[in-house]
């Protein structure tokens, strides 16, 4: 019997010393908190102290218009009289833990946080109650009409006006996709064009050079005209002095075939002057295709200056 008794105190002992341990584990504390929404807290939940994890949530009481939240924390962790309590967000898909800030010089103690000094987070109730603060004022009898009036002008044929609209609108997608696909086409067909262009380069450079040498020709063909023409102005005042008598038998016929030859030598230069500008022109368009290839000829017939009478460089 002795030695039964013994074992039964014993056994006792070692129950009551592994249950108070497991109620006050040693190097751990208890803090209290209020909150008047624990949607969001569990038996379980991490307590955290600047991102830290010093305990866990260990139980929650109903209270009368409050519920009651205790957390065991590591006992070397601080923790002051003026501690405020974040319940916060794990991830955005859910979860949750308890932030613990601690605030204050003295220690908390015993003593609980208040719920004022708790913060929870999102509440769809509270949200709810806020809106009809915002919403109260609002007069509903403008809106109610508006939408009295939207509904009317929805009704009877204003339906297929609205689809008729609807309809133009896919025509009009369609027509826009239409003109893009031959945008593309045109766009090809300027890629085949440019490709074969720049293949042909040679073949225009030849041709601007050329173009070069004959306006250049045309150009000084004109310029000794003229000076032929001042020296034949020459010739013609120092033979009619000394031949005027011939000149006064003679002058009708010699005027006559004056004329003649000035209405042939103004002719050529007419067409002289029509036809230099354009042979100009379509050699500018074409070395500006040149140009965009880095193809131009380096140096071209009228990039000289040959030196004729009365023309100096």
């Amino acid at each position: 019997m002795f030695w039964g008794v013994s074992a039964l105190v014993l056994v006792a002992v070692l129950a009551v010393t592994a249950a108070a341990v497991y109620v006050n584990p040693p190097g751990q504390k208890t803090v209290t908190f209020y909150t008047n929404d624990v949607a969001a807290v569990q038996p379980g939940d991490d307590v955290r102290i600047a991102g830290m994890t010093v305990g866990k949530v260990k139980d929650l009481t109903l209270e009368q218009d409050q519920v009651k939240v205790r957390a065991k924390v590591d006992g070397s962790a601080f923790v002051g009289d003026q501690s405020q309590i974040e319940v916060r967000m794990l991830t955005i898909v859910g979860g949750y833990y308890v932030n613990l800030v601690s605030l204050g010089d003295k220690p908390l103690g015993e003593q609980p946080i208040a719920r004022e000094r708790t913060t929870m987070p999102y509440s769809l109730m509270d949200t709810l109650a806020d809106s009809t603060k915002v919403t109260e004022e609002v007069d509903t009898r403008p809106i109610r009409e508006s939408l009295d009036e939207l509904q009317a002008g929805l009704d009877g044929t204003n339906v297929d006006a609205l689809s008729a609209v609807i309809d133009a609108g896919n025509s009009l997608t369609a027509t826009i996709d239409s003109q893009r696909g031959q945008i593309t086409r045109i766009l090809d067909l300027s890629d085949e064009y440019i490709e074969s262009l720049s293949n042909y380069g040679g073949k225009l450079s030849e041709l601007v050079a050329k173009l070069s040498i004959l306006e250049q020709t045309l150009v000084l063909y004109g310029k000794g005209f003229a000076g032929a023409l001042k020296g034949m102005g020459d010739i013609s005042d120092a033979f009619l002095v000394p031949y005027a008598k011939f000149w006064v038998n003679h002058r009708e016929d010699f005027i006559l075939k004056v004329r003649e030859w000035q209405d042939r030598v103004r002719r050529w230069v007419d067409n002289n002057s029509r036809i230099v500008p354009r042979l100009r022109r379509v050699r500018d368009k074409i070395e500006r295709v040149l140009d965009a290839q880095n193809a131009r000829p380096e140096l071209l017939a009228t990039d000289l200056c040959i030196p004729l009478p009365e023309s100096p460089c």
